[in-house]
């Protein structure tokens, strides 16, 4: 059975779209919250901003590829 990815907030996830009539047969958006447990399923989901800066709240079987958010910058480095 493949594991469930747990994406940390600032990830970016491309997920199968569950709008069967959408064009678009993926979409990616950036995890903004920390995963919920379905408790009847046991699935876990994580709300998503989208590009068009709506958020929807998506099932982590439907990820299919989870890229780690990056470290933040530790400013610029100063000459001296």
């Amino acid at each position: 059975m493949p594991i469930t990815p747990r994406p940390d907030r600032g990830a970016v996830v491309t997920y199968l779209n569950p709008d069967a009539l959408h064009p678009a047969v993926f979409l990616c958006g950036v995890v903004l919250g920390a995963h919920v447990v379905d408790p009847e399923t046991s699935h876990l989901w994580v709300p998503v901003r989208l590009p068009d800066s709506t958020v929807s709240v998506v099932d982590t079987v439907n990820i299919v590829q989870a890229q780690a958010p990056e470290c933040p910058r530790q400013g610029p480095e100063r000459a001296t």
